[in-house]
């Protein structure tokens, strides 16, 4: 009798092994290796989910002192922009449609969305005549959301007319 190994018997017994092409193990390790990269880009990255999608108001007050008797407006001008705001009202319904920033005695508050240094100031007096004008360098201060993100600001400006 011939001695055979036993991996070599077929017959019913002995199972066979499927056998795939060699394009169906290629693609099956291409596509696993696209899943772990984006799963790993996904992972590790700081993606948009991270972050709302909003705009952060920021807070500017500003601190009159001297002689402050006259002073019925207060405009900002950010940066190297030209327009002051608010503008000033002209008309009776012009008032309710500009927005004022609160006052409160000699401190106004204006909402901001992002400043650019120097920021211009000017007071004017009841028919907009122009009292004083200056610039000066603000630095805001995060108040929330996240270093990564950003949040909304606050800063603080004192000026003596």
């Amino acid at each position: 009798m011939d001695e055979r190994d036993v991996d070599e018997e077929t017959g019913p017994g002995r199972r066979r092994r499927p056998v795939l092409p060699v394009w169906a193990g290629t693609a099956a390790v291409v596509v696993g290796t696209l899943v772990v990269v984006v799963v790993l880009v996904s992972r590790f990255s700081g993606g948009a989910r991270d972050c709302p999608a909003m705009a952060y108001s920021s807070t500017l007050e500003v601190v009159l002192t001297g002689d402050t008797a006259w002073v019925a407006h207060l405009q900002l001008r950010d940066g190297d922009d030209e327009v002051w705001r608010p503008p000033l009202s002209s008309g009776p319904d012009a008032a309710e449609l500009v927005p004022t920033p609160a006052r409160e005695g000699d401190t106004w508050t204006f909402t901001v969305f992002g400043t650019t240094n120097p920021v211009g100031l000017r007071a004017l007096d009841g028919s907009g005549a122009v009292l004083a004008e200056t610039e000066r360098s603000v630095e805001m201060v995060r108040v929330g959301g996240s270093e990564a993100c950003g949040g909304p600001t606050e800063g603080r400006i004192g000026w003596t007319l």
